[in-house]
């Protein structure tokens, strides 16, 4: 296997060896094995990102990979060129591998096909279809403090727009983690993620070990969706209040970007409880882990 379009493809013994890899990558970072010594990777990223991107570009070029930065706004995509002339034309300059973000649900499947067989590739966000990476190294950051099988996540906010969410709900289950609840208004958790819970009342998240928090993507919003912010932020935000009130006290995630003030306080982000930074670091690990893997 050399590409990574979902989480749900995977099984728990890959999901696993990702998890293991990344380990020995973070054990012997940055002295790594040159594994992509005289190959080359392309960043073919059509949304801004920082994290991602640059965790994606870090790894790679810590690994001994050339990298190529493909920016669409200066590219000939703005002539009209098409995506797949595009692809042909990476494909023809010899590249070995693709690092694909798009704003298109599911395009990665496209994407994955019309590639050459030994080309690795791997989405890095389609639309709020799947954002496997991201996903797997939240799912690594919660093993390496806690057994995936005991532990118990409340994912808050808005979970209808989420790319994260799929990905990481698929990586909980086949790691066995069957503890996973919902909180958030109706509209914005689909009937498909449950337990769900629209109401935050007293100590309804005692018990949890990990509360991972999402920004509200008002940029998915289709034109009839709508939401009172303000009425959110009263009801949902998590900030100092909100953990007394639930009983929360395990650790705090959140995928980014962090939007201070609305779905999350800059105390509670900044707290010791918080391992936002965390998750950050260990994707470094994680994908730089997955390029190793898949590259073979």
């Amino acid at each position: 296997m050399n590409k990574l379009t979902t989480v749900e493809k995977l099984d728990k013994k890959q999901i696993e060896g990702f998890f293991s890899e990344a380990l020995n990558i973070e054990k012997t970072w940055p002295n790594l094995k040159k594994i992509g010594e005289n190959k080359t990777i392309c960043l073919f990223f059509w949304e801004p990102s920082t994290r991602t991107k640059l965790s994606f570009e870090h790894a790679a070029k810590a690994l001994g990979f050339n990298v190529l930065d493909f920016s669409p706004s200066l590219s000939s995509v703005q002539k009209g060129e098409s995506l797949e002339d595009t692809l042909n034309t990476l494909i023809s300059l010899k590249i070995d591998g693709l690092v694909m973000r798009h704003p298109e649900n599911k395009i990665s499947e496209q994407i994955a096909k019309l590639l050459p067989k030994e080309v690795l590739f791997i989405n890095a966000g389609d639309g709020n279809h799947a954002h496997p990476t991201q996903g797997l190294l939240d799912a690594f950051t919660i093993s390496k403090l806690k057994n995936i099988s005991d532990a118990k996540v409340a994912i808050i906010g808005d979970v209808k727009h989420s790319r994260v969410i799929p990905s990481l709900f698929s990586g909980l289950k086949k790691m066995d983690c069957t503890q996973i609840e919902f909180f958030g208004p109706k509209e914005l958790i689909p009937s498909n993620f449950t337990p769900q819970k629209n109401d935050i009342t007293e100590n309804c998240l005692e018990g949890f070990d990990f509360l991972y928090v999402l920004r509200i993507q008002n940029e998915r919003f289709l034109e009839d969706e709508n939401l009172d912010l303000q009425n959110y932020i009263k009801n949902y935000q998590v900030n100092d209040k909100f953990l007394e009130f639930t009983n929360f006290d395990g650790k705090i995630m959140h995928p980014g970007p962090v939007n201070l003030d609305y779905e999350i306080t800059k105390s509670v982000s900044n707290s010791n409880n918080s391992i936002i930074l965390d998750q950050v670091e260990n994707g470094l690990y994680l994908r730089a882990g997955i390029l190793s893997l898949l590259i073979d």
